[in-house]
């Protein structure tokens, strides 16, 4: 599939590009990648717009079925849900429970925003000296997730539907850029910077992810006439080994909804 561009501003654009993956996400597929004022902000991120989705003991991780074009203005995505996280000892393939454990590791680590950039720093050592490693690997369909992206003056809306989805699990949509340019996070009068920023903490449609390098910033409104109350919002940047991404994840509980992505082209100091 060739590159899709989508324009949005002078300064901002969203690109399709399957041919950029990095780190331990490169196998799966990837939202649009934000374009700002000529940089692709990419970094190993999952790109805006991209469907996980979460069960009690396993999370699955999208393939791309089909990318289509909507006239000049929008891009629809259909993505099934079937990738899974292996992990590997020295290079050999670990028992099954280790994949239960590390997500259960995962969901107490989201939980504990205080100390996870010193978890992070743990998980450093503790996967160098044990040639600890994952990567994605085919697991047991778990249905399809359509995603549209449609070019707005401000941003972009996007329309999720995800009716075909099969089990018990919640559905968290991901809008990542790259955490080495955004790495100031606003949330009204509070201002965190760099390592301030924990990876998953609970926010708000007042919160505003920065980057001073591009003076630029994005932030989320929830669809025209629909109630906040129904969505879920967390906010959040790893730049460590094999990481380098910042985002805001929003979750709701309907299998059909909309929500906005806004691009601010001046921040200040």
């Amino acid at each position: 599939m060739e590159q899709l561009h989508l324009g949005i501003s002078e300064s901002f654009s969203l690109i399709h590009d399957p041919s950029v993956c990095l780190g331990k996400t490169r196998n799966m597929a990837k939202g649009l990648y934000l374009c700002c004022r000529g940089r692709l902000c990419a970094g190993e991120s999952a790109g805006m717009g991209l469907p996980i989705w979460k069960t009690r003991s396993r999370t699955y991780f999208p393939s791309l079925v089909n990318v289509y074009t909507i006239g000049r203005h929008a891009i629809e995505k259909e993505f099934t849900m079937n990738l899974i996280i292996a992990w590997h000892i020295a290079g050999k393939r670990a028992p099954e429970w280790v994949s239960v454990l590390m997500e259960c590791i995962v969901n107490w680590y989201m939980k504990m925003p205080a100390f996870q950039h010193r978890l992070l720093r743990l998980r450093d050592r503790v996967f160098s000296s044990f040639a600890l490693n994952s990567s994605l690997v085919p697991g047991d369909e778990r249905g399809h997730c359509r995603v549209m992206y449609e070019a707005t003056p401000q941003g972009f809306i996007i329309k999720v539907d995800n009716e075909s989805l099969q089990g018990q699990g919640r559905l968290i949509m991901l809008n990542e850029v790259d955490g080495q340019a955004f790495d100031r996070l606003r949330i009204g009068d509070l201002v965190l910077q760099g390592d301030e920023i924990p990876a998953w903490k609970k926010v708000s449609f007042c919160s505003q992810l920065e980057s001073p390098l591009l003076d630029a910033g994005l932030s989320l409104l929830p669809g025209t006439n629909t109630e906040c109350s129904s969505y879920a919002l967390f906010c959040g940047r790893e730049v460590a080994r094999g990481l380098d991404w910042a985002g805001i994840a929003v979750m709701n509980q309907q299998s059909r909804y909309t929500y906005q992505v806004i691009f601010h082209p001046k921040i200040g100091a």
